[in-house]
């Protein structure tokens, strides 16, 4: 028996158990398994580390999101806490890219994402209060 045989359940079940990028790999082997990959039902839960996962193509953002988490801690995300004056232009060119990429994401969030109703950020010191203010208005269901 070949995997592709399993019923659409199975299948939903077994990806349920991988990463995102071990998800994505197996989704490019074959049309039905892509067809799995980018049913709604497997992305109720999304856990980012680092600045690169967000803009990797291995996720789906979908209505059926429920619970987002945006971590990472490294010593660039230090850099974002020293106030600008002080900051050397590459800083301020890291500081930059951390501000647009998340900003952007969570933007999109806000966009496909209505019965979000948790998320957790940190590490994320440039996320602007008015991102925040939308994404809060867009999900009406957020408690967390």
């Amino acid at each position: 028996m070949h995997i592709t045989q399993l019923n659409r359940e199975c299948l939903l079940h077994l990806f349920s158990f991988l990463d995102k990028d071990s998800r994505k790999n197996l989704a490019r082997t074959c049309p039905q398994l892509q067809d799995v990959f980018e049913d709604p039902a497997l992305w109720p839960l999304l856990h980012f580390r680092s600045l690169a996962e967000l803009k990797k193509d291995n996720f789906l953002l979908s209505p059926m999101l429920r619970n987002l988490s945006i971590c990472w801690h490294s010593s660039r995300v230090q850099v974002c806490s020293i106030e600008d004056w002080l900051k050397s232009a590459f800083q301020r060119t890291i500081c930059s890219r951390h501000e647009s990429l998340v900003n952007d994401f969570l933007l999109q969030v806000c966009d496909r994402c209505p019965n979000l109703a948790s998320v957790t950020l940190s590490g994320c010191g440039h996320v602007t209060e008015d991102c925040l203010a939308r994404l809060l208005r867009c999900c009406p269901r957020l408690r967390t």
